[in-house]
């Protein structure tokens, strides 16, 4: 036990400097813990699931160093008073493939990412493996991930406040960058709630290729939690919050989510992130009655966010954030018949 407390104390307080690239953040959080959170994996246990996720954003860079002719005075000097914007999409694409398997009492999962944020376009990969241990009706998930990230800014738009910066000099004779990282989780999940920790980007990312000292991911610490109220009611309703904080140690956000969900078919709801949107989501499972097995499992959801934050209401910004979410899983362990002679009381031995 003291072993035990000695781990996860080493894990929240070996976080220390940090610097650049970020994880991309989704208003469907709750679908994509495993994303961020390696002991998540294999949550549904006996599932085999595939997660797909699709967001796509813009948002406005201040472009101050940009000499735009319509902004020049009478002498030809730029008038700061009338500042440029460079308008920026971003798209995020998740494939999550995770599944339970009895043999190893725990699960694997791997993760596809294309991240288009900013001046950057990066492609993720990651794999790992997660221990599923029951603990007072629940299951502890016990998580590790290897993480491979393969970064290509556009360094030609990049606008140092030093000309001549050497690190970005470095970075133009680089066309991409791949880092080696590792994340670890704890998750619990229980009947009626669940609760998380977790860090990315733990080792600050290893350079396989590339320049140096460019675009270093940033460790970042999460905390997740949720909780399902069943309503007693004659119609079968359940509400549930769930809640996630993410900080990078320099900063942090936190989202704030209400669903109601309707005789396990129907959900909708709010969601709030501290500071940048509120968010519309609505989701259903389709053939949540339905007796084929392998109908069962479909999930789809959609929202949108309205984004609060001052800096996107200029000319030519963005008013919202959009995203789809396809999700599917099946039982791919298929109970034994019973069998043996004799009387019933005694047939249950011969089930395992």
């Amino acid at each position: 036990m003291r072993f035990n407390y000695s781990v996860i104390f080493v894990f929240i307080f070996s976080f220390y400097m940090l610097n650049a690239q970020e994880d991309p953040r989704v208003t469907l959080f709750p679908w994509m813990i495993s994303n961020y959170n390696p002991g998540a994996m294999g949550e549904k246990d006996q599932n085999l699931n595939f997660t797909g996720l699709l967001r796509q954003h813009s948002f406005l860079m201040k472009a101050e160093n940009n000499i735009n002719t319509s902004n020049l005075g009478e002498n030809n000097t730029t008038d700061n008073s009338k500042p440029t914007y460079d308008k920026i999409d971003g798209q995020q694409i998740f494939l999550n493939i995770d599944s339970y398997f009895k043999q190893i009492k725990g699960a694997v999962g791997i993760t596809f990412l294309k991240d288009k944020n900013g001046y950057n376009d990066n492609i993720g990969f990651k794999f790992g493996y997660s221990a599923r241990l029951p603990i007072r009706g629940g299951k502890l998930g016990i998580g590790i991930q290897f993480c491979f990230l393969n970064q290509k800014p556009s360094t030609d738009k990049y606008r140092p406040n030093q000309m001549d910066d050497p690190i970005i000099t470095n970075a133009k004779q680089s066309e991409s960058f791949l880092d080696f990282d590792l994340s670890f989780g704890l998750h619990y999940k229980a009947p009626t709630w669940y609760a998380g920790i977790s860090g990315t980007q733990l080792i600050g990312g290893v350079r396989v290729s590339g320049a140096e000292n460019f675009m270093r991911p940033a460790r970042q610490l999460y905390v997740t939690g949720g909780y399902i109220w069943n309503l007693k009611t004659s119609v079968p309703w359940s509400i549930e919050p769930g809640v996630l904080l993410r900080s990078n140690f320099k900063t942090w956000t936190m989202d704030v989510m209400a669903l109601a969900r309707y005789n396990g078919i129907l959900w909708f709801g709010l969601s709030y992130q501290l500071e940048y949107s509120v968010a519309l989501l609505f989701g259903a499972v389709p053939f949540y009655n339905n007796t084929n097995v392998y109908l069962k499992g479909l999930e789809i959801g959609i929202s949108y966010s309205f984004v609060t934050a001052k800096y996107v209401y200029k000319p030519s910004g963005s008013f919202g954030d959009f995203e789809v979410l396809i999700r599917y899983g099946f039982n791919f362990y298929k109970d034994k018949p019973l069998t043996g002679y004799g009387s019933s009381r005694h047939l249950y031995k011969n089930q395992y």
